[in-house]
């Protein structure tokens, strides 16, 4: 039996897939959308989950969506004699949201906690100065070297420890919601019967610089490609006007520019069009800031046309993000009208 959009979410939030290391991700995907109709799934040279929909038609244009399977974590690079754990950062985090935080460590998910210098070891210069990482450690209760390496080897990998709840007025919170919910949602475009005929790929180590999409697009070698994302909300105190980004509760996010790329504005312009035509809630990415897979998948062979479709997320890449059920079901919408509309455009 197939299982529910949130169903699927809850169970890709849980599941632990730090960049380079996504096997765990790539086969729940996988088992679910074996039971999908019309569905052809393989995977490349670079992880990546490549599933291609068979619809009634063949478009004009080859469609590709993507979504990054990959979470922020840590990865093991040292074991003290003491016992501690010494890692690197895998991805961009925030050393400021991390201190005392659970950790699932290693292949066997063994509870581990990354410790700091005690608060009154700290210098008073020291307080005006985020941590550094590399003054950080991981604890899994070893009492020497000798213990730790029972548990755990170098290489191996750590992600937060984090449950997936619903909230609030409508929201969720949940590990790797960027970008497990781009994910969830591909899987329920995938469900339906398709009117053309297109392709989804679940890519891996987007979070160290887009690493997968590249072979992806070569694969595939579309005509056109959405990226469904995360991007940060900032509509939370403290936040000037305009660095507001987007906002929670008012649809998908439509980027026109980011950090690594400039999107096709024709495309940009109808989407907004059609959002309107549709009644769907839509919005714009204020600023220039962030990025996706869609810098590496636009440069692709003969270059492909960029789309980024996100949702408004706030808290990312921290031990929880939260999202609203509201702009999932509205970017859904989109997505699914997207894969009938943009293969005629």
């Amino acid at each position: 039996m197939m299982k529910t959009f949130l169903e699927n979410l809850e169970i890709l939030s849980m599941a632990r897939g730090t960049s380079g290391d996504e096997s765990a991700v790539r086969k729940l995907i996988y088992d679910e959308v074996l039971a999908y109709p019309d569905c052809i799934a393989k995977t490349d040279n670079a992880g990546n989950l490549i599933v291609s929909k068979k619809g009634k038609t063949q478009p004009k244009n080859k469609l590709m969506f993507s979504a990054h399977m990959d979470e922020i974590g840590f990865i093991i690079t040292h074991i003290e004699e003491s016992g501690f754990l010494r890692f690197s950062c895998i991805g961009s985090v925030d050393s400021r949201v991390i201190v005392g935080k659970r950790l699932l460590v290693g292949r066997n998910a063994i509870p581990g906690l990354l410790g700091s210098k005690a608060i009154h070891l700290v210098k008073k210069e020291e307080f005006d100065n985020p941590t550094k990482t590399s003054d950080l450690y991981i604890d899994i209760g070893a009492e020497n070297r000798e213990e730790a390496e029972k548990l755990v080897s170098i290489g191996d990998r750590a992600v937060f420890d984090s449950d997936f709840e619903k909230f609030g007025d409508g929201c969720v919170m949940g590990r790797a919601l960027d970008d497990r919910a781009g994910c969830a949602m591909l899987m329920e475009l995938l469900k339906e019967d398709a009117e053309y005929d297109f392709t989804v790929c679940f890519t891996t180590r987007e979070e160290i610089g887009g690493n997968g999409a590249p072979a992806a697009a070569f694969g595939v070698d579309p005509d056109i490609a959405v990226v469904v994302e995360a991007t940060t909300a900032g509509d939370y105190p403290c936040v000037p006007g305009d660095k507001f980004i987007c906002k929670q509760g008012l649809g998908p996010v439509v980027s026109f520019r980011d950090n690594g790329t400039l999107y096709d504005m024709e495309i940009y312009q109808y989407i907004m069009e059609l959002c309107g035509k549709e009644n769907i809630p839509v919005q714009t990415k204020h600023g220039i800031c962030g990025g996706n897979d869609a810098e590496a998948i636009h440069k692709a062979r003969g270059g492909i046309r960029p789309v980024a479709v996100s949702l408004p997320a706030r808290y990312i890449h921290s031990p929880y993000a939260t999202l609203k059920i509201s702009d999932m079901e509205n970017t859904l919408a989109l997505i699914k009208i997207l894969s009938k509309n943009l293969c005629e455009l």
